[in-house]
């Protein structure tokens, strides 16, 4: 518990809190500007790796080529949604900055944590978006996002950059919860993921598997999408939960499930195997949870037109 709280009187804590206020203070002046009965926001995502940026500059942390390669990014995504490119170009067009940011990661030993990060901006920001597309306007994709974090900062052996992300995401979170009044947005997806992974590369390089851990906490917002595609009435599951505070909170037992398996448990090794066996025995369940519940939904009714 001293240590916790230790950790709270650092530097790294209060300066991803401090701009973080701040950050949500201009949310919610966004949101009374353009009026509650609007669609949420999609603002989450950047302003969450702009304040952990600044936060990890205002630190004295190095950043490398992490903003210029969040700049062709996002810069890349907003513009192929400008042209109306189909949406599965949206990660094709993130990719080069992916690399980019894959190659200067903070951790320079394993060659599996760069292919990882290069994978996972493109597919998670994508994959977020499909997420986003049905469910924004309950918050999840901000709820889940920030357990995401917060499982990271569980997991990673090193702290102390997990700590400026994760006080950010806490406080920004209230921009979705327990009113609704941002969505992480199709360009903060790939921004969100790109800075978490740089984040639990820096974090976790004195132990790897808890880098894959980490990654794995995505969870649901990964899952989601794929079960969908494969369940199309799985779209239907989040949809029968109410659209309030307590029906959030609810739907999202599921995801601090999954990252309780992959923050505490498959993190926790010291070797690759046994971490990689528990992430895909814990996806595993979880899309069998999915697809139990999917079987429990009833049919809708088929309305027979009267032949008279």
């Amino acid at each position: 518990m001293s240590d916790l709280l230790g950790l709270l009187e650092t530097a790294f804590f209060r300066s991803g809190l401090r701009l973080g206020i701040v950050a949500l203070g201009t949310g919610w002046a966004l949101r009374l500007v353009v009026g509650r009965y609007r669609p949420p926001l999609p603002i989450f995502g950047l302003f969450l790796a702009v304040v952990t940026v600044a936060s990890l500059y205002l630190t004295e942390q190095p950043l490398g080529p992490l903003v210029p390669a969040l700049v062709l990014i996002v810069g890349a995504v907003f513009i192929a949604r400008l042209l109306k490119a189909p949406r599965w170009v949206l990660p094709l067009v993130a990719f080069p900055g992916a690399i980019w940011l894959a190659s200067a990661a903070p951790d320079t030993q394993f060659l599996w944590v760069r292919i990882l990060i290069a994978a996972l901006i493109p597919l998670g920001g994508f994959l977020i978006g499909e997420f986003e597309r049905r469910h924004d306007r309950l918050g999840l994709g901000v709820i889940f996002f920030t357990l995401a974090v917060l499982g990271m900062f569980a997991a990673v052996p090193d702290t102390e950059q997990a700590l400026i992300i994760g006080s950010a995401a806490v406080v920004l979170t209230l921009l979705a919860w327990p009113k609704v009044a941002a969505s992480v947005g199709a360009e903060g997806a790939y921004a969100a993921v790109a800075v978490f992974l740089w984040i639990t590369a820096e974090g976790g390089g004195s132990r790897p598997p808890s880098i894959f851990g980490s990654a794995a906490c995505l969870g649901y917002l990964l899952l989601e999408p794929l079960i969908v595609r494969l369940r199309p009435r799985a779209a239907e599951l989040l949809s029968r939960v109410r659209r309030n505070w307590l029906g959030a909170v609810l739907a999202s037992i599921p995801q601090f499930l999954l990252v309780i398996v992959c923050s505490r448990i498959a993190a926790r090794f010291s070797i690759m195997l046994p971490a990689v066996l528990i992430v895909l025995a814990g996806y595993a369940l979880a899309m069998g949870a999915a697809f139990y519940a999917v079987a429990r939904v009833p049919e809708p009714e088929r309305v027979v037109p009267s032949p008279y």
